[in-house]
């Protein structure tokens, strides 16, 4: 067995603490009433869709991550915790500051109008689980309006809705707006990117504001991110290849409320095996904790849409039944095994006694070009859930990268106490 170094070690201390890091900070963000603010944008990191999205110099691909109100940041994007809305008449605006740079304004290139979703869109929270801008029928169409001021704001405005949410389906009033998401046109070049990265060592910004029709500001909040110089190899939480695929044409109305493998549900002790989508996202449930790997972004042909993923990965068992190590094929033989080289860990955490177990599996990944082929590659992780309700999490640790993170709630059926209810009408 091989072993990069770089890493502190493959003991279960350094992983924890990894993992502990990952959830530093996690108090509620209470509300005493309507009127209390809080700073709504907790964060501004790269989407688990590529490699570069925050590298200094680069096309910007960046999520602003709000802050839910009542839930703990490791639990806000369970869709049960309701994010934020956009009253009917009003607005949200995001708006880049700092080294952002606006291209063909703060710099040579090409200038791009934002004006659709190839650009920005409002996501619940999960990965690839929009609130897209056509209307339609389908739970992901939202009916609304982008565009932007020709330089660092860009306005959302709702096109119809009634009260407090102008915007329309289910995933606006049953999940509301976790995330927005700025990005060049997927599988194009810089010519459809709105900004660039501004240079190493400098800090971007990011503000979100949402109006009332009167124009009154009811949320606000802005975060910050520094722009690193390179980056390492990237892993991230995924519902790639299982969730619907285009959402944004106003004629898909087959996608379903969730289609999330974080934050499935479940009852204590199930196993989550399946990697391959049923009929519909429901009829596969439950599936394997499912990641997205890229390799970093230096060795990335492009900076664009489709990315070099890691090929060859799998995982192999140690003494803890909790923990496995992430190997590369390096020996060619077509089976993760003890000649390979480590480059990660995986493991699953839950309440105490509760007993949970990565289990076994032979399956390597594969990649494509980054030219070609599908975008990154996926990391499947069987499990089987603790016999204990409570919070499960499979992390996933790169030692030459970052870490994610994918939960799972186990709960008994009779404790389930989700509302119909739409909120903000």
């Amino acid at each position: 067995m091989k072993l990069k170094t770089g890493f502190c070690s493959t003991s279960l201390v350094c992983i924890a603490a990894v993992t502990g890091s990952l959830l530093a900070g996690a108090t509620t963000l209470a509300r005493a009433d309507d009127d209390e603010k809080i700073n709504i944008v907790r964060a501004i990191v790269s989407p688990p869709v590529v490699s570069n999205g925050t590298i200094a110099g680069e096309p910007t691909e960046v999520i602003g991550v709000l802050a839910v109100r009542d839930a703990a940041p490791n639990l806000a994007m369970d869709p049960e915790n309701f994010g934020y809305q956009i009253p009917a008449g009003g607005r949200m605006e995001v708006e880049l500051g700092g080294s952002f740079e606006r291209n063909g304004v703060d710099n040579a290139k090409v200038f791009r109008a934002i004006n659709s979703n190839a650009n920005f869109v409002l996501v619940t929270g999960l990965p690839q689980a929009p609130i897209t801008a056509p209307a339609g029928a389908g739970v992901q169409h939202g009916n609304y309006t982008i565009s932007d001021d020709g330089n660092k704001i860009i306005t959302v405005t709702p096109n119809a809705g009634k009260g407090k949410n102008g915007l329309e389906q289910k995933r606006a009033k049953k999940i509301g707006i976790k995330i927005v998401h700025i990005r060049p046109r997927p599988g194009t070049d810089e010519s459809t990117s709105p900004f660039t990265n501004g240079p190493a060592g400098t800090i971007g910004t990011m503000d979100v504001r949402i109006y009332k029709a009167n124009g009154k500001l009811v949320e606000s909040g802005s975060a910050s991110v520094t722009f690193p110089a390179s980056g390492g190899q990237v892993v991230g939480a995924t519902n790639v290849g299982l969730a619907t695929g285009g959402q944004g044409n106003p004629a898909t109305a087959t996608a379903e409320l969730v289609e999330s493998v974080t934050f499935q549900h479940v009852a204590p002790g199930t196993v989550l095996s399946n990697t391959v989508k049923g009929a519909t996202f429901s009829e596969g449930a439950p599936y394997a904790p499912r990641f997205l790997m890229f390799d970093k972004p230096a060795n990335q042909p492009d900076s664009f849409i489709p990315q070099k993923g890691l090929a060859g990965v799998g995982y192999i068992k140690t003494a803890d039944p909790k923990h496995v190590h992430m190997v590369q094929d390096t020996n060619g033989n077509g089976v993760p095994d003890e000649g390979d080289t480590i480059i990660g860990h995986t493991v699953i955490s839950g309440p105490a006694g509760s007993f949970p177990e990565i289990l076994p599996s032979d399956a390597l990944t594969t990649s494509g070009d980054g030219v070609t082929g599908p975008n990154g590659s996926v990391y499947n992780v069987p499990v089987r859930i603790g016999d204990k309700e409570g919070v499960y999490t499979i992390t996933a640790i790169l030692e030459d990268g970052n870490a994610s993170v994918t939960t799972i709630i186990a709960e008994h059926d009779d404790d389930d106490d989700s509302s119909d209810e739409d909120h903000g009408s």
